[in-house]
């Protein structure tokens, strides 16, 4: 239950601190690179709902697709790659970037009304921006010798304390 909390904490803040990179690009570039509102246009446009319903979908969407991602990476984690390092973080958000291309691409070809974005630089800042989910997540996730969130304190009074 532990590793499920963690993955899911992780996957929450991994995918905030990637999302605030797409809105900061966004309106440096002034463009629309916003996952969660894309994806809310993009069920709109699909299912005729209203602004609410479709932001909270799009917003709902875009943090189980992390949840997901990072569930991947736990997995990625236990095979063979014991420790989660920047160099594993990189090499998981690449991997994760060009995937998240691959679908969003899909998308945007399929939808008889996609909404407007530049997708060349959308594709651009998306695989950058996965690269920093991937270092965020590696960054935070539980290995044998670091301990994540509400465990790491007491584990490390438990450390300091004198050995008999």
């Amino acid at each position: 239950m532990t590793t499920i909390r963690n993955t899911v904490l992780s996957a929450v803040a991994a995918t905030s601190t990637m999302t605030l990179f797409s809105y900061f690009v966004s309106d440096k570039e002034g463009e629309n690179f916003k996952e969660p509102k894309l994806l809310g246009d993009f069920f709109k446009r699909t299912f005729n709902s209203n602004e609410k319903t479709s932001t909270l979908m799009g917003w709902a969407i875009h943090y189980l697709t992390g949840v997901g991602f990072a569930g991947v990476y736990q997995i990625f984690l236990g095979c063979g790659f014991k420790r989660p390092t920047v160099k594993n973080g990189l090499l998981y958000g690449a991997v994760a970037g060009g995937i998240g291309v691959l679908i969003w691409n899909t998308l945007f070809k399929n939808h008889p009304n996609p909404p407007e974005t530049h997708r060349k630089g959308y594709y651009l800042q998306l695989v950058v921006a996965h690269l920093i989910f991937g270092v965020t997540l590696s960054a935070l996730k539980k290995t044998k010798d670091t301990v994540t969130y509400g465990e790491r304190i007491p584990r490390l009074v438990k450390m300091q304390q004198p050995r008999e």
